[in-house]
């Protein structure tokens, strides 16, 4: 399909409009990379072999790689969507069945161009260029629900609650974060892009609707008591021993408070805490290192909290919701530990695995709160508990991740707080 003026992403000079052979191969070959090496380690030398161009060819079009990239998206998002995109209707029933459809047109998009759309978040936060194109696509997407969500209000369909465009930035980020996960294999409960559609559409249902339209089972067994016999997984905060470690890890929180993790360096962390080079490399191979630790400290209590969802009555929302605030308060120096981690894990490998880890321990919990609560009859049926429950973590995770950033309709972390947590009730126990 040939890139046209309202592409999703993409800004070039008329003569550069994504068609001409050279374009299209260098497209080819990047793509087909990306399938087998990380876009961090892909060099401009390897897409010329396997295009069969001269370098002064490649420059000719583009400035580096990551502005292939840039481009490549706008390619794809034409392809997936064209003129059958959510916003080429008006809000109303006709826009409600096309982002129906919109659905499927991103399944279909991340099972064939999957490593392109990866290599995007992975690098949103580190490449301006590749941020300001994900994020044009990303409104477009946020306006387009936003606007049908006021829809639904006003015809008395859907209740009040967090503002339209905080919800509509949400569930857009929710696809966006369990497509990852997913398409990454970094998710057991998410093992195919399949097993995320029932679950999202679920989601999307219940945070703009407040419910699902799931009849409720009428058994009648303790869910307490099925929990008890279960015991909730947990993630064991790292012993930190000697001054000199305890030094340089306080000092490492100290600086993220007002620096991101990739503008912290080891000199910056010396100087901050006092500590000789070779102390420091004695405790920690890297700065990298000594974030996992300071990840972990942080995780065993995010863990903890909402491990204390099982102990309460989770028939009152206003319990579970005073339970999410504990759950997610990020006072302190927890918030810049988990802002960094959020935006860092999917490049890091030394933070990955601590992070997916935590993501298990949560997901496993509330899997066994969701199968308890339905056999109980607190909780209505729906999609498969195990999807289900990764896809509701991941949607809040992602909101939270995006407060953090400061993102546009994320900025109040307190408003996020409280509207994921009406939406985790909504999902798990909301009926309509």
């Amino acid at each position: 399909m040939v890139m046209t003026q309202g592409s999703f992403v993409r800004r070039r000079p008329r003569e550069f409009d994504g068609t001409s052979s050279a374009e299209l191969a260098v497209f080819a070959a990047t793509e087909e990379l990306l399938r087998d090496t990380s876009l961090q380690k892909l060099t401009v030398a390897q897409i010329l072999r396997a295009a069969g161009l001269s370098r002064a060819n490649f420059y000719h079009y583009f400035a580096n790689k990551y502005d292939v990239l840039v481009a490549l998206l706008g390619r794809v998002f034409d392809d997936s969507y064209g003129q059958d995109a959510p916003w080429s209707t008006t809000p109303g029933k006709a826009r409600a069945q096309r982002m129906g459809t919109s659905l499927e047109s991103t399944l279909e998009m991340w099972s064939a161009h999957g490593a392109v759309i990866c290599s995007v978040i992975e690098h949103m936060h580190s490449e301006p260029a590749v941020a300001a194109a994900w994020q044009r696509m990303y409104a477009r997407f946020v306006d387009a629900i936003t606007e049908q969500v006021v829809y639904e209000r006003d015809s008395g369909q859907a209740p009040t609650g967090s503002p339209p465009d905080m919800i509509a930035t949400m569930l857009v980020g929710a696809a966006e974060r369990v497509f990852y996960v997913s398409s990454r294999g970094l998710d057991p409960r998410l093992a195919t892009v399949d097993d995320v559609v029932a679950p999202l559409r679920a989601v999307n249902e219940a945070a703009i609707f407040g419910g699902r339209h799931e009849a409720v089972s009428d058994k009648g067994s303790s869910a307490a008591t099925d929990l008890e016999r279960s015991p909730m997984p947990e993630i064991t905060a790292p012993v930190v021993e000697g001054e000199t470690a305890t030094a340089i890890l306080q000092a490492m929180r100290e600086l993220l408070v007002e620096e991101s993790l990739a503008d912290v360096s080891v000199a910056k962390i010396l100087e901050k805490s006092g500590i000789s080079r070779a102390s420091f490399y004695f405790y920690f191979r890297s700065k990298e290192d000594a974030f996992v630790v300071l990840f972990r400290e942080a995780a065993a209590d995010i863990v903890a909290g909402l491990r204390g969802l099982a102990d309460i009555d989770r028939d009152e929302p206003e319990r579970l919701l005073a339970q999410v605030g504990e759950w997610l308060n990020l006072e302190g120096f927890a918030g810049p530990v988990i802002r960094n981690a959020v935006h860092a894990w999917p490049r890091l490998p030394e933070l990955r695995a601590e992070y997916l880890a935590a993501m298990n321990a949560m997901e496993t919990t509330l899997e066994s709160i969701i199968d308890s609560d339905r056999a109980a009859g607190l909780a209505p049926a729906g999609p498969p508990v195990p999807a289900y429950a990764a896809v509701i973590l991941w949607t809040i995770e992602r909101a939270v991740a995006g407060a953090l950033a400061g993102e546009e309709h994320l900025a109040d972390l307190a408003a996020v707080t409280e509207m994921v947590g009406r939406f985790l009730y909504a999902a798990v126990y909301g009926r309509r």
